[in-house]
């Protein structure tokens, strides 16, 4: 019994050494770095034609259509970090405009521009949102288009 605990004891501050070591002497960066590489971004539609994309596209102005695997979706947002998502959702739900929100990858760098202007929705009034929404749709165009 005695060689058990023992046993346990050794075991139990071997791990925490260890988490020690990796959670403090390391960086973590490629961690986080593959925890938050994803955008959510602000759908009003999707359709398996760019004929409808378009038509409900004409509905919202700068919104741009996103093709993803054959399915046109219309998008009217994209954003990174949590505050900004839900700044820009009440935003739109004031407008009523009906949305749904996905997510999917995006690189380093396009978040890093990104949140430049996510900085710019989280401190500005609300009669700015627009044009900083316009901005990053801009570059989301581009970085989808690449």
């Amino acid at each position: 019994m005695k060689q058990n605990v023992k046993v346990f004891f050794v075991a139990l501050i071997i791990g925490i050494v260890s988490s020690y070591i990796f959670c403090y002497k390391y960086d973590n960066t490629i961690i986080t770095n593959a925890l938050e590489s994803k955008v959510t971004y602000f759908c009003v539609g999707s359709y398996n034609n760019m004929e409808s994309a378009n038509n409900k596209k004409n509905n919202y102005k700068n919104a741009l259509i996103y093709n993803k695997d054959g399915i046109y979706k219309v998008i009217i947002g994209v954003y990174k970090e949590k505050e900004s998502i839900e700044l820009m959702e009440s935003y739109f739900i004031d407008k009523d405009v009906k949305f749904t929100k996905e997510t999917m990858k995006a690189s380093v760098d396009f978040l890093n521009v990104i949140s430049n202007y996510e900085l710019l929705i989280k401190t500005s009034d609300r009669s700015y949102y627009e044009n900083i929404n316009n901005s990053l749709l801009k570059l989301f165009n581009e970085y989808i288009n690449v």
